[in-house]
């Protein structure tokens, strides 16, 4: 039976700090559904502006057809501080795996406050109002500096999820994490699994992330906190059947470094965190998989202290969680289990290179399968 779904989402933080502001001018997001149905409909968000957001005109491109959006009826929207809202459907055909482009034209001066750094890039253009254009005039994709001096590309604004209405799937995961989970596990744990088993895996991860404590001052766009944002990001996602909850390194890592020293939690903290979580998840009827944390000894912020929390935490998880991947038996080095293997480092000690991101969807895509009656190759 037909029905909406989730195709594409992102969490999204706080970048009111990057101080971006642009008039006059469209922006192109480029995103890929993970599912197929014959209209969809787009999501947008001004979560964490100080001021309304003003889009001028939309359009939602898929293979060779371009549909401009309505909102209510309209074809421009105002959208308030902190309010999100999703366009008219649209009879557009969106293919599994095919890429869907959104076009949005920003009349007035706007921060591009809410948004994610994002594996889908979008390009800006000149001025004017370009949306739908065959020929988009880009101006490139704009970067901004990050802390240690090097570029990277402007986080992705206000476009924040995509549904599609089309057959129903088997599995819809919500992927709750952090940087380790924005790299690309989840997308890679669906490719491993489409051969066998009709499943979506929804990248909700935000670098910096932690499970217990919301994050603000000059790194607010690490994000609100599992907990704080497991309503938005999870519970309210059209579909969702299961989340994974892969959040709990930078609870450890970031205390003393990028965060006060008083946000360290003891373990039992962190437990109870999980705890209220798969709850909620329960309550909704959604199947709870809780990631363990991986090594990261020699990275900053390590400490024997820490390792001793993480050591009693995975316990926990491996033991009493609803359901378990154990990412730390992944990628731990066989003679030093509290670091990463040189095979899988990608150089900082904490997070994984592409083979050690392969790994991990490796090992998501199995236990899913598994639970499922289907296997991995």
């Amino acid at each position: 039976m037909n029905q909406w779904r989730t195709g594409w989402m992102q969490g999204v933080a706080d970048f009111r700090d990057l101080g971006r502001a642009g008039a006059d001018e469209t922006l192109r997001v480029r995103v890929v559904s993970a599912v197929a149905g014959e209209r969809a409909r787009v999501k947008l968000s001004n979560r964490f502006g100080d001021g309304p957001l003003s889009v001028g005109a939309l359009s939602v491109s898929a293979g060779d057809r371009v549909i401009s959006a309505r909102f209510a009826g309209r074809t421009d929207v105002t959208l308030p501080a902190g309010q999100e809202c999703w366009t008219d459907p649209l009879d557009v055909t969106v293919q599994r795996g095919g890429e869907v482009t959104v076009d949005l034209y920003l009349p007035k001066p706007t921060v591009q406050a809410t948004g994610n750094y994002s594996r889908m890039l979008m390009e800006v253009s000149g001025p004017g109002d370009h949306v739908g254009s065959p020929d988009f005039p880009a101006v490139g994709i704009p970067t901004v500096e990050a802390p240690d001096g090097s570029r990277l590309p402007l986080p992705v604004p206000f476009v924040c999820g995509l549904e599609v209405f089309g057959p129903e799937v088997a599995v819809t995961a919500v992927c709750l994490g952090d940087s380790i989970t924005a790299g690309g596990w989840p997308e890679g744990a669906q490719e491993l699994l489409a051969p066998r088993l009709d499943a979506v895996m929804l990248n909700a991860g935000i670098a910096g992330n932690r499970l217990r404590t919301d994050s603000g001052g000059p790194v607010a766009s690490f994000g609100p906190s599992g907990l704080s944002r497991f309503e938005h990001d999870v519970l309210s996602v059209t579909g969702a059947s299961d989340v994974v909850i892969a959040l709990g390194t930078n609870d450890l890592g970031l205390p003393g470094v990028d965060a006060p020293l008083a946000d360290l939690p003891s373990a039992q903290q962190m437990i109870d965190a999980y705890r209220r979580l798969s709850d909620r998840a329960a309550e909704a009827g959604l199947d709870v998989t809780i990631v363990t944390i991986t090594p990261f000894l020699g990275s900053e912020g390590y400490d024997d202290s820490r390792e001793g929390i993480r050591s009693v935490v995975n316990d926990w998880i491996r033991t009493a969680a609803p359901h378990h991947v154990d990412f730390d038996a992944a990628l731990r080095d066989a003679e030093e289990p509290r670091r990463l293997a040189e095979a899988y480092d990608s150089g900082d000690h904490l997070h994984p290179n592409d083979a050690g991101t392969d790994r991990l969807a490796h090992a998501m895509a199995t236990h899913l399968a598994h639970r499922h009656g289907s296997a991995v190759g």
